[in-house]
């Protein structure tokens, strides 16, 4: 059975004074345990839309989505919490969860050690740089072991060789049993993954990578 599937998705937008724009008109997808999909589209297609909607952020207007319940999230604006440490965002989704706080502590500070970010656990997300951020979220996604992670534009903000390391992170980190999902408008991005998908029209193509 796929981590993640879904079948006949929809969603539409209600402008005021307008028809509703209709972004996704009918997205099916199966990813199975370990595999690692990109999902290739210009600006505006309805990548970050249907991201949000895989992860549970948004509701389609119609269609089903079977997802696990362990999902890792990585952001392309990080989405760290200011006022807390490298380590702290770490823990926000074991805290979410109360799972044992122990443990969680030392799987965050197994994390933040592969980032390479041991000497920054104690810093703020404002003493770190656009690449030290995207670590610590990517850290902050695998803290509770998901089943899936989800990546939004995970190099889009970053330099060509940060964000060859933080895709060569990704996929090293995200092994195993763990389903990687990731939206880009990257070539390069989407090599290192298994599958690519093309969104199109509000649709997936299956797109070989030349």
């Amino acid at each position: 059975m796929p981590v993640l599937e879904t079948s006949a998705v929809r969603k539409s937008f209600s402008i005021p004074g307008q028809p509703p724009v209709e972004v996704l008109k009918g997205v099916d997808l199966a990813v199975s345990a370990g595999e690692r999909v990109a999902i290739l589209g210009r600006s505006g297609a309805g990548k970050s839309t249907l991201l949000h909607i895989l992860g549970g952020l948004l509701k389609p207007t119609s269609g089903r989505v079977i997802r696990p319940r362990d999902i890792g999230l990585v952001f392309q604006s990080y989405h760290l919490m200011p006022e807390l440490t490298v380590l702290e965002n770490v823990l926000l989704p074991a805290m979410a969860r109360r799972c044992d706080m122990a443990a969680a502590t030392r799987r965050a500070r197994e994390l933040v050690d592969a980032v390479g970010l041991s000497a920054r656990a104690a810093h703020l997300p404002s003493e770190l740089s656009g690449g030290e951020r995207q670590r610590v979220a990517l850290a902050r996604a695998l803290e509770t072991g998901p089943k899936l992670v989800l990546a939004d534009e995970p190099t889009g903000n970053l330099d060509a060789m940060t964000g060859a390391g933080i895709l060569e992170m990704l996929t090293g980190l995200s092994k195993g049993e763990t389903a990687l999902v990731m939206v880009t408008h990257s070539l390069d991005a989407a090599a290192v993954c298994d599958r690519t998908l093309s969104l199109e029209d509000g649709v997936l193509r299956e797109r070989p990578l030349a």
